[in-house]
């Protein structure tokens, strides 16, 4: 949901409202820098991260990436061209939606294996191409259906006068879809068989929501706020605790988050040097423990923002290239534009 350019702390109004982005330009959050410098990689693991694959076509702004285990096929979503590309080592980069899909600007994205689809996040914004001013801050759910690639659903955000931009979700097991709100507080929920995006939480914790990240019992969600850090939901209750609050270490500015063995995978994208770290929990899982950076200003993560964990690796979106694009969507002058890039992980 990198949803502006690099000098976000100006142009930051899908993450922010515009009240907070004064405050957030001015916070400056405390560094531990002994619970981070021995946590640090050593020099000659510092760039761990490789290169997947890139796709050729440039210009996309690309901010998310699933996978589907059965075909062995990666998802990746553009904002600027509004549309899903599928890649897989046999085939390469093709096309998966159609114009006709009438698709916003396409954010993150997530793979129901058990029900054969891809769900994605569309959002209208000014980096989407032809977006107009009036359709600027609706948002919807969409669902296809992985074999045929035909759109089967399209579930709008409710309109009431308010910006929204849904820019993250995650799916359980029994098919329930959880979708984070960058622009207004709020957690969306759809339940199998609904027929309509319904608001499930909102809180005073809750600034500019990024990534989110079921445990493996299901029973809480982990939600990333760009400004305050690491949230977690307990379901039953809805209550909501601050997990970074705590913490000295900086936990502001993550984008992606992925739970994965008793730890939360942070893709970290507010200000350089990029990171991908690990957030260690403890045995309850509503407390961190450590956090180790895994990925540290890798040369070709450029502006990281959302990926997806695939057996024991991180694939992420290296260069999602949002600075190619000004505040009102027009190319930016001189702008050397790079193919999208994917660098893989190892997490153990």
């Amino acid at each position: 949901m990198n949803t502006f350019l690099r000098s976000r702390f100006a142009a930051f109004t899908a993450r922010f409202p515009t009240s907070y982005c004064l405050v957030f330009a001015a916070l400056q959050v405390g560094f531990s820098s002994m619970n981070y410098a021995q946590s640090q990689p050593s020099d000659a693991n510092a760039h761990r991260s490789k290169v997947a694959f890139q796709l050729p076509e440039t210009g996309l702004i690309t901010e998310g990436i699933a996978y589907d285990s059965q075909t062995e096929t990666f998802y990746i979503s553009s904002v600027h061209e509004r549309k899903l590309i599928s890649y897989s080592v046999k085939k390469g980069a093709t096309d998966f939606s159609q114009p006709v899909d009438s698709l916003w600007g396409m954010f993150g994205l997530k793979v129901d294996p058990a029900r054969r689809l891809l769900w994605g996040c569309s959002s209208a914004l000014a980096q989407a191409k032809g977006i107009t001013a009036t359709s600027d801050g609706h948002t919807a759910l969409v669902a296809y259906d992985l074999k045929t690639r035909q759109l089967l659903h399209n579930y709008p955000v409710p309109d009431d006068g308010k910006p929204h931009l849904l820019g993250d979700l995650t799916v359980s097991r029994s098919g329930t879809v959880y979708a984070t709100d960058s622009r207004s507080p709020w957690i969306y929920r759809l339940d199998v068989g609904a027929k309509t995006v319904t608001p499930f939480l909102t809180d005073t914790l809750f600034r500019s929501l990024q990534g989110l990240a079921l445990s493996d019992d299901e029973k809480t969600l982990y939600v990333a706020d760009y400004r305050r850090g690491l949230l977690s939901v307990t379901l039953s209750t809805k209550r909501v605790t601050c997990l970074s609050c705590a913490q000295t270490a900086d936990l502001s500015g993550i984008d992606g988050l992925y739970y994965y063995q008793n730890s939360l995978i942070a893709i970290q994208n507010r200000k350089k040097p990029y990171k991908v770290i690990r957030v260690y929990l403890d045995k309850t899982t509503s407390a961190i423990e450590r956090v180790e950076p895994l990925d540290v200003d890798h040369p070709l993560s450029t502006e990281p923002t959302l990926g997806v964990v695939v057996g024991k690796q991180l694939y992420y979106i290296a260069n999602s290239q949002w600075e190619a694009f000004d505040d009102a969507g027009k190319p930016v002058p001189n702008f050397s534009a790079a193919k999208p890039t994917i660098l893989v992980l190892p997490l153990n």
